[in-house]
């Protein structure tokens, strides 16, 4: 369906129809028309003629698209430049997340095993093994 407005364009109306929703057809021409009136502000408009200031229009228009267009390239490559950081410290994370587990199953393991360690002593804080070798041992070390 075709939406049709009127719009003023450097202080003439123009009759505008497109597919466009009325407001984007208003924003844009608002925008083309600040154009036109930066032209003004500059007092070319005395200067030149009607289809040189129509092409300085347009080339501003133009600036401002490219202006717009190299940002947007810019940030894409920041987020790809983002993505990528992401996904390396994702699989850092992943790593160490692993890394931590096995940690932590070594020393719960280390913990049990300390702990029958102490329960294999008895009240007197002797071993209840055989423990002549661990003083033989002390004594070769000295």
């Amino acid at each position: 369906m075709k939406n049709k407005i009127d719009v003023v364009l450097g202080g003439q109306i123009i009759s505008l129809s497109s597919e466009e929703s009325p407001e984007h057809m208003q924003k844009v021409s608002l925008y083309v028309d600040r154009k036109i009136g930066e032209l003004k502000e500059k007092n070319l408009s005395a200067v030149v003629d009607e289809r040189v200031r129509t092409v300085l229009v347009a080339l501003n228009i133009a600036d401002d698209y490219f202006k717009i267009k190299d940002r947007h390239t810019a940030l894409d490559v920041d987020n790809q430049n983002l993505a990528k950081n992401v996904s390396r410290l994702e699989e850092e994370n992943a790593a160490l997340t692993e890394q931590l587990q096995k940690l932590q199953a070594e020393l719960t393991k280390v913990s049990t095993e300390f702990e029958d360690f102490l329960h294999s002593f008895d009240n007197r804080g002797q071993h209840n093994e055989d423990t002549s070798h661990i003083v033989d041992i002390r004594k070769a070390a000295n």
